[in-house]
């Protein structure tokens, strides 16, 4: 696997852990503040639980959506499916709102994703049905003997 490749799918991959966090943290938070504040609206409103019990949910879900989408966008760009670099383009972008860290990696992201090796390494998924299951074959670049094989042939033609 090409280094911008691993590297993409590596900052992917802790973006999806950090998502996965982020969802257990959350419903954990839910539940601590519906269980030690109980029902009384105007404590909840005092500690800010009131807010949070109304977006904290949707922030959760969020959250695991986007692990599990990271995740599953990872495995992708590992065995050079079509589909994931458009994928890890729509994750890059969501990257870059989530500042300040988010966006540093997000643009690096996007960099790499429209790099010449990143792009030859998605080329190359037509080849990975040769493959056996669950591998990839490794791009080795143009057959540089085929290729002078063909001028010999072209040159003998043209004497």
């Amino acid at each position: 696997m090409p280094e911008r490749v691993s590297l993409a799918r590596k900052i992917i991959k802790v973006f999806a852990f950090i998502g996965l966090v982020t969802f257990l943290v959350s419903l954990l938070l839910l539940l601590l503040a519906r269980l030690r504040l109980g029902s009384g609206e105007e404590l909840k409103q005092l500690a800010g639980t009131d807010f949070f019990e109304k977006f904290g949910l949707w922030l959760a879900m969020g959250s695991l959506l986007f692990a599990l989408a990271g995740f599953k966008t990872a495995a992708g760009i590992k065995f050079a499916r079509r589909w994931a670099r458009p994928a890890a383009l729509v994750m890059a972008v969501i990257l870059v709102g989530l500042f300040p860290l988010g966006t540093i990696f997000g643009l690096k992201l996007l960099f790499d994703l429209f790099s010449g090796e990143v792009k030859d390494w998605f080329r190359t998924s037509g080849q990975i049905s040769s493959a056996g299951p669950g591998q990839v074959p490794e791009y080795r670049g143009p057959d540089l003997d085929l290729i002078q094989q063909l001028e010999e042939q072209i040159l003998k033609r043209k004497k």
